[in-house]
C-alpha cells in the first residue's frame, strides 16, 4: 500500500491524491486536507499534531530517546 507523504498514513487503492515534481519524484497524499498543508502553506509534517511523524518524534521525547 501506498503511504502519504505528509501524515504518514496507509492509502487504500483507488484513493488519494498523486502529486509528481518535475525531477519525476512522485508524493502520495491521502487527502486534500494533506496536500493542501504540504504544498500550498508550506507546513512540515513534524509540527503538526495529528501526523504519524509528530506522534513519534513525541513519544521520543517522553521515553527520553534522542532524536
Amino acid at each position: 500500500m501506498k503511504v502519504c507523504k505528509f501524515c504518514g498514513a496507509e492509502i487504500e487503492p483507488g484513493t488519494g491524491w498523486m502529486y509528481v515534481l518535475s525531477d519525476g519524484t512522485i508524493w502520495y497524499f491521502c487527502s486534500s486536507k494533506c496536500a493542501k498543508n504540504m504544498l500550498k502553506l508550506g507546513r512540515r509534517p513534524e509540527k503538526i499534531r495529528w501526523t504519524l511523524k509528530a506522534k513519534e518524534l513525541k513519544e521520543k521525547r517522553r521515553t527520553g530517546h534522542n532524536v
